[in-house]
C-alpha cells in the first residue's frame, strides 16, 4: 500500500492551488484518510531535506493555515508573566485567581500560558513548535509580553524571563542575558521586537534603560481615556500629565507607542468617546503609533459590575458601539495601526457589553459598502498580495507625513500605491538641547521603526513578487538620512532589536550603547 509520502513525491510537480484540495481527496481513496495540510507540509519538508524534491514557495503557502498570522512579515509569539500584584485599582478590571490583573484564563494566550504555569521557555516552545507545524515562517519573531503592569515585576524575575525567550529561541544556555542577546542576532529563530505593557505613570528614566537592556522596542501604555473627569472616576490612579511626559520621554528614546482605549467608560458618551479619540491623533502631547481599542465589558468581581447590577451604568448598545468604532476608524490618520478593535473575551465572562469579537470585520463590510476606507496601516498593509513592478507601480516615490509632537518632529515615510502599503519609516528629529537618556543619543536624530510588510519570508529568502528584501527599507534609511542632516543633525541613530542589528551593520551603523549608531 503507499504511503502519503510516496503519493506527495509522485504527484509533487502536479500540485496547483485549485487542485490540492482535489488531490487529498483522491490520496484518501489510497491511505484510508484525507490528510491535514500540516501533515502534508511535514512530508514535504522531509522530501526537501532528502533532496528528493524542489522547493516550491507556492505549493508551501498553500499549505499555511491562518496565513494572516505572519502577514505583516513578522510572526508574533505572545508570552504571558506569572500573576503578581498591581497598583492599579481601576473599576473595569477583572482579577481571576491565579491570572495577571485584567487578564481571564481562557483567553487562548492565557490558556497557553496557564497551562505551563507561565514558564517562559516552555510557552516559546510550544508557540515555535505550532507555528512552525502550520507552515509560518519562524526567522523573524516578535515577542509580546502580556500579563498586568510590567514595570512592577521585581528586575530579577524580568531579567530571568527575558533570558528564558532568548535561551529557547537560541536553543542553548547562556550564562547571562547580554550572552543571550548576543548569540540572537544571527541566531535561526532572531527577535526583530518585543514589547511589553505598562502604566504611564510608571515610566521613568531609570525605567526606560532597563527596558533596552531588556532589548524592549516598543511599549504599551495604559491610557484608556483622555478626559481628567472619566480617569477620575474609573480610579485610573493618574491623569493625563504623566501620559504626555512617558510618550515624550520614550519617543526620545526611540521606542514605538500603542495606547490602549477604552470607548464607554462611565460619564463618556459615543459623542465624547469620539472626541477623546480626537484629542489623541490630533494632541502633540499624544499621538501614539499604534492603538488597541478595548470597548468596556462589564466582567462578573469587578467594582464597574456592581455599578452595572445597581443600575448605575450601562453599555451600548451593539449598533451604538459599532457606529462609534466606525466613526474612530474613519479619522484614525495613516501612520497609526489599530491593532485590535475588541478584546477576546469569551460571553462567558460577560455581564454587559458586546459579544461580538468580529466586530472589525462587519464594520470594514460596511464602510466598504459606503465606499469609505479606514486608514490605519493594519487596513493597508500589502498581505500576502503579490508586489507589483516598481516602475508601474510607482512606489519608489517616497510618501512623507511631517507630524508635530511634543519633544520633537516625527517623519513618517512610506512606500505606497492604489491604497496598499509596503514599508514604512517613523524617524524622529529631537528638539535641541534637551535632557537625553541615554548619552548615545545626545544630538542625534532617531529611526524609531523600519518595518516592511507582506508575508515573512525567511531571511535569506527572496522572491521578486515579494515585498520583503527588495531594498525597500533600505531606501528609507537613506531618505532619513538625507531629512536629518538637512536639519542639522550629524549623527543618526535606531532602536535596533536584537535580531536586526546585522541588517543596521550593513547599512553602515554600528552599536553604541543600547543603540545603532551612524555618523552623518
Amino acid at each position: 500500500m503507499k504511503t502519503l509520502k510516496n503519493i506527495i513525491q509522485a504527484n509533487f510537480t502536479k500540485l496547483k492551488g485549485e487542485t490540492l484540495s482535489k488531490l487529498k481527496r483522491a490520496w484518501a481513496k489510497e491511505i484510508g484518510f484525507i490528510p491535514k495540510n500540516s501533515q502534508v507540509l511535514k512530508i514535504y519538508n522531509q522530501l526537501l531535506k532528502e533532496k528528493k524534491i524542489k522547493p516550491s514557495i507556492h505549493f508551501k503557502s498553500l499549505l499555511i493555515t491562518r496565513k494572516t498570522r505572519t502577514q505583516s512579515g513578522v510572526a508574533p509569539m505572545a508570552v504571558m508573566t506569572k500573576p503578581f500584584a498591581c497598583p492599579g485599582q481601576c473599576i473595569y478590571c477583572p482579577q481571576e485567581k491565579d491570572m495577571p490583573k485584567s487578564y481571564l484564563s481562557d483567553e487562548p494566550a492565557a490558556q497557553r500560558a496557564k497551562k505551563v504555569k507561565f514558564n517562559p521557555k516552555l510557552q516559546i516552545k510550544s508557540r515555535l513548535k505550532q507555528l512552525k507545524a502550520t507552515g509560518h515562517t519562524t526567522d523573524k519573531i516578535e515577542i509580546i509580553v502580556i500579563g498586568g503592569t510590567f514595570s512592577v515585576y521585581p528586575k530579577n524575575y524580568k531579567l530571568k524571563f527575558f533570558k528564558a525567550i532568548f535561551d529557547t529561541l537560541n536553543n542553548q544556555t547562556s550564562k547571562n542575558l547580554q550572552q543571550a542577546q548576543e548569540i540572537n542576532e544571527t541566531a535561526k529563530h532572531r527577535v526583530v521586537g518585543i514589547s511589553v505593557e505598562t502604566r504611564p505613570d510608571w515610566i521613568s528614566a531609570t525605567e526606560i534603560k532597563l527596558l533596552r537592556k531588556l532589548g524592549v522596542t516598543k511599549i504599551q501604555l495604559g491610557v484608556q481615556a483622555f478626559d481628567e473627569k472619566i480617569l477620575k472616576k474609573i480610579n485610573r490612579g493618574h491623569s493625563l500629565k504623566p501620559v504626555a511626559q512617558a510618550t515624550k520621554l520614550l519617543k526620545n528614546a526611540g521606542f514605538k507607542i500603542c495606547y490602549h482605549f477604552m470607548p464607554n467608560l462611565p460619564s463618556s458618551t459615543p459623542k465624547k468617546d469620539l472626541s477623546m479619540a480626537k484629542i489623541m491623533f490630533q494632541d502633540p502631547r499624544f499621538k501614539p503609533d499604534y492603538l488597541k481599542v478595548y470597548p468596556v465589558q462589564v466582567i462578573p468581581g469587578t467594582k464597574l459590575h456592581t455599578l452595572f447590577k445597581a443600575g448605575k451604568f450601562k453599555t451600548y448598545p451593539d449598533d451604538v458601539l459599532k457606529q462609534v468604532l466606525k466613526n474612530i476608524k474613519k479619522i484614525t490618520p495613516p501612520w497609526i495601526r489599530i491593532d485590535r478593535l475588541v478584546r477576546d473575551i469569551s460571553k462567558q465572562w460577560i455581564s454587559s457589553g458586546t459579544l461580538k469579537t468580529n466586530i472589525r470585520q462587519i464594520i470594514l463590510l460596511e464602510l466598504a459598502r459606503e465606499n469609505k476606507t479606514c486608514q490605519c496601516i493594519r487596513c493597508r498593509e500589502i498581505k500576502d498580495l503579490p508586489l507589483v513592478i516598481p516602475a508601474q507601480a510607482g512606489i519608489y516615490a517616497i510618501k512623507k507625513i511631517i507630524i508635530n509632537t511634543l519633544g520633537g518632529q516625527e517623519y513618517f515615510l512610506s512606500f505606497e500605491d492604489k491604497g496598499k502599503l509596503y514599508s514604512l519609516l517613523r524617524l524622529r528629529l529631537p528638539n535641541k538641547n534637551q535632557t537625553v537618556i541615554f548619552k548615545e543619543l545626545k544630538n542625534a536624530a532617531i529611526i524609531r521603526e523600519v518595518h516592511t510588510f507582506g508575508s515573512a519570508m525567511a531571511l535569506k529568502e527572496h522572491q521578486s513578487t515579494k515585498t520583503q528584501h527588495q531594498g525597500l527599507g533600505k531606501k528609507l534609511v537613506k531618505k532619513a538620512e538625507k531629512i536629518s542632516q538637512k536639519n542639522g543633525f550629524k549623527k543618526l541613530a535606531v532602536i535596533s532589536a536584537i535580531g536586526t542589528k546585522e541588517y543596521y551593520k550593513k547599512l553602515g551603523f554600528y552599536p553604541e550603547g543600547l543603540y545603532m549608531t551612524k555618523d552623518i
